[in-house]
């Protein structure tokens, strides 16, 4: 007889005896109902030995774990008994045992639900009953809900230990290794756990050599178990996949395997391909899984319920085999992007997948498991499935826009259906698909967002415009928007947090210090000395700090650094002895800066690194070539090598001439002879937000174009001619303050209309180095009156007054409203202005 505690177990001892968790139990008891769930045969619990689980499948007991009564099964011989396994236990049907003699009380248990996954109250009379049983729903939940949907996980080679560990994969990579199993999210961990066909084989979800150890497989296509000692049988159904059908059978109480189903509804349901079970719910791929990585995610295809799909998925019907009688499939646009996946078995057969890039249906070699959903039984499935789906264009940061109906957006090309991009997105063309890119301006401004759940959440990172950092939040999996980054670097890199202007960190010194660098205090050889403007948390500051070179950082060795979480990263790495970009699996934290979130962005930096920060490679019409010439160092014009903007370099990574620069037509976007910064992982210009410090790295200013066509027309631009005044950026002169003052003082964050603190239409609010603080800049032409003081002597400007020429009185005595102020003279213009006040220019650019 047992009591209530020792029906769950109590905390008496905790002890490691079950292959996938440690359990708290009595000693010489099961870990759920006592002595009730212990294997027997002829009404007699059968021994196993030293807690090895070996021992019980070799009397029959195929999914049961050796349990002892003691702390140590291996020392001293204690008493070992076979008792249900995690999956085996969760899986048993709902048993309220009987009263015991002289009565009893009911007592308000929990048992877990195989068919709907769920845990739901028991009414337990205190006596019998099997091991789904739990004295609250949190314990039925924690022991039943994080382990496979049905069957054992696959586990190491028995001599690694009495007890076997489970083999933990990495999502497409498997690591599985077996056609049996395939790679299944629990939580935060993924396990190996059995296919559906495994579970609905002859086999019913265990490996032939454990059959074999208890004689060998049942000779039909279901397992009968063991004799219990009641002398009753139960009827039960099983999956044979010879007739494509579920079959009814006498199961003998204990024992047997996983193709042991309680209705034949729910043998269907879990095998059937003729009933469109789990396996074939969807036209093509699989349903989305919810939070748990296990069950499917629920739907109303009519809208009316209050779960909804993604953008990627969309509803569809299942004949109201669910509460919301849909699940959530993958979009053809989804399906069809995907790349032809082999897999990794032995099984080989044809089938066809859509190839995005050539828009047409090829066929290949599969292998029997470890696909994608692009993957069709014929060229007619596969036409028919994806001939209206548009290949999605590969932005460098997001995803491009798309149209009600889900379809991409056009752009650009010679396509009929082209249209311009809308606010905050350009057009982007990838080698293959020209779409609607997010901006880096808008990107970064963004909040994060969490998106839509479709399975378990994972930590990524956002900037945070606010506080000018970079944060972690929780991403549910789908949708959510741009501003969403695998790692840390990658959104430093992308918006420029303490970032060097091609991105990476600036080289420290032992104690955590950004080294700066002067002309007597020079950086490390894989490092260049550039301004680099970081926050402080009140304020930027602009300093000269060591970057690495991009030669340095494509020049670094693949690492996978450390694991920080449960799953690692795919990401790119450029080899430098084949001289191409590859994927590795990306630990989490630390490693190298050779580690890119894209091919195309691995591509784009380390082809352009001999090429000066803010510029990049030309390539040919097509892009998949670079553009070669000679006379390295010079104007590879000259030797009829480079294009127009373009500078010929030597690339000793790429051993290879390349020319270096930036097209005629984003030059457009400066002011003459100004260049705009190119960003060497994007290709793309870099924009910025108006009268904000720090907006541009060192040496570029924040510039409105006239030519761009984005609403958002501020870029990055510098001049390769001029140097930093002190004063205003380049081509930029200071706009004169009221009363003859030589600067108006604004302040960045006023708008540019603020009749005291900001600066007027077409000019900028920028801080001068030499003044330290914030003076209006603008063009020449529209901040200064013509200048028509005397030429002698030289560099004479008008003082201005209210926006005309202050004049004067030469005669004036000092002080007095007719007089100058002070550092100027009243002198005469020989023209129709008579006297003015004139000064000389201090820096700023020519007057």
């Amino acid at each position: 007889m047992h009591t209530e505690s020792s029906v769950r177990g109590s905390v008496a001892g905790c002890v490691l005896s079950v292959r996938r968790m440690s359990v708290c139990l009595n000693y010489g008891f099961c870990p759920l109902n006592g002595n009730n769930p212990k294997f027997r045969i002829e009404n007699q619990v059968q021994q196993c030995y030293g807690g090895a689980d070996a021992t019980c499948e070799a009397i029959g007991a195929l999914a049961y774990d050796c349990i002892c009564d003691s702390d140590d099964c291996t020392v001293n011989n204690p008493i070992s008994f076979c008792c249900p396994s995690r999956a085996f236990a969760c899986i048993q049907p709902p048993n309220e045992g009987y009263t015991p003699p002289g009565g009893g009380t009911t007592l308000n248990h929990w048992y877990h639900d195989p068919i709907t996954g769920e845990c739901r109250e028991l009414k337990y009379q205190g006596y019998g009953g099997n091991a789904n049983n739990f004295q609250t729903k949190d314990h039925c939940e924690s022991y039943c809900k994080q382990t496979c949907n049905r069957g054992l996980p696959l586990y190491r080679d028995r001599t690694t230990g009495v007890k076997q560990e489970p083999v933990y994969c990495q999502g497409n990579d498997n690591g599985c290794n077996n056609p049996n199993y395939q790679c299944t999210t629990m939580g935060t961990l993924q396990q190996c756990c059995p296919t559906y066909l495994f579970i609905c084989s002859r086999n019913g979800g265990i490996p032939t050599e454990v059959y074999n150890t208890a004689g060998g497989l049942p000779t039909e296509y279901f397992d009968v178990g063991i004799p219990d000692g009641s002398g009753t049988t139960s009827p039960r159904f099983y999956y044979d996949s010879r007739e494509g059908r579920c079959i009814q059978f006498s199961y003998l109480g204990q024992g047997g395997n996983f193709n042991n189903f309680l209705s034949q509804d729910h043998c269907e349901k879990f095998c059937s391909r003729s009933q469109r079970p789990i396996l074939v719910l969807c036209s093509a791929g699989e349903p989305l899984k919810d939070s748990s990585g296990e069950r499917n995610m629920e739907c109303s295809p009519t809208g009316s319920g209050a779960n909804t799909c993604p953008s990627t998925h969309s509803c569809e019907s299942t004949s109201g085999s669910t509460t919301f009688g849909g699940v959530c499939c993958p979009r053809p646009q989804y399906v069809c992007k995907l790349p032809r996946e082999q897999g990794n078995c032995g099984t080989y057969s044809n089938r066809w997948w859509f190839n995005a890039k050539t828009g047409n249906c090829e066929e290949f070699i599969y292998s029997g498991c470890q696909g994608n959903a692009n993957n069709f039984e014929t060229y007619k499935e596969c036409q028919d499935y994806c001939r209206d789906a548009r290949s999605e264009p590969q932005c460098i940061q997001g995803t491009a826009l798309t149209d009600s109906n889900g379809n991409f957006i056009i752009c650009g090309g010679s396509s009929a259906a082209s249209t311009t991009c809308p606010a905050n997105h350009y057009c982007y063309y990838d080698g293959t698909t020209y779409g609607c890119c997010p901006t880096q301006a808008y990107t970064c401004s963004l909040s994060y967002k969490s998106g839509a759940s479709c399975g378990p959440a994972v930590t990524r990172w956002y900037y945070d415009s606010t506080t000018r950092t970079c944060q972690t939040y929780s991403f549910n999996g789908c949708d959510g928007n741009s501003n969403n980054f695998a790692t840390q670097q990658d959104c430093k890199d992308y918006c420029r947090v303490e970032s060097c202007p091609d991105g990476g960190e600036v080289w420290k010194e032992q104690n955590g210090a950004a080294r700066a660098c002067t002309t007597n205090r020079q950086c490390p050889s894989t490092h260049y000395c550039t301004p680099v403007t970081t926050w402080t948390g009140t304020v930027y500051q602009t300093k000269s700090l060591c970057c690495p070179s991009k030669n340095f950082v494509c020049s670094q060795p693949r690492d996978v650094g450390v694991r920080c979480s449960s799953t690692r990263i795919t990401r790119w790495y450029f080899n430098a002895d084949s001289k191409t970009c590859q994927t590795f699996e990306y630990n989490g934290c630390e490693g190298n800066r050779n580690n890119f979130a894209s091919q195309k962005s691995c591509q784009n930096y380390c082809l352009s690194e001999s090429c000066p920060p803010g510029t990049v490679v030309a390539k040919d019409g097509d892009g998949s070539r670079l553009v070669q010439c000679s006379n390295p160092g010079g104007n590879g014009r000259v030797s009829g090598g480079c294009p127009e903007g373009y500078t010929c370099y030597s690339s000793p990574l790429l051993d290879q001439n390349v020319c270096c620069g930036a097209s005629t037509e984003l030059q457009s976007l400066c002011p003459t002879s100004s260049t705009p910064f190119i960003s060497a992982l994007s290709l793309q210009p870099m924009q910025c937000t108006p009268n904000v410090d720090g907006a541009c790295p060192g040496n570029f200013f924040c510039w409105f174009s006239t030519t761009a066509t984005s609403v958002n027309a501020f870029y990055c631009c510098r001049s390769p001619d001029s140097v930093d005044t002190g004063y205003c950026p380049p081509q930029l002169v200071p706009v004169p303050g009221d009363g003859g003052a030589q600067y108006k003082y604004c302040s960045p964050s006023a708008p540019l209309n603020d009749a005291i603190q900001g600066c007027g239409a077409n000019r900028h609010c920028q801080f001068s180095t030499n003044l330290e603080r914030y003076i209006c800049c603008g063009l020449e032409s529209d901040v200064r009156l013509p200048n028509v003081c005397p030429p002698q002597p030289a560099n004479l400007v008008p003082v201005e007054l209210a926006g005309n020429y202050r004049t004067c009185n030469p005669y004036a005595r000092a002080g007095t409203p007719q007089s100058c102020p002070d550092n100027s003279a009243c002198l005469y213009t020989g023209n129709d202005n008579g006297f003015i006040c004139c000064r000389v220019q201090l820096g700023g650019g020519k007057a």
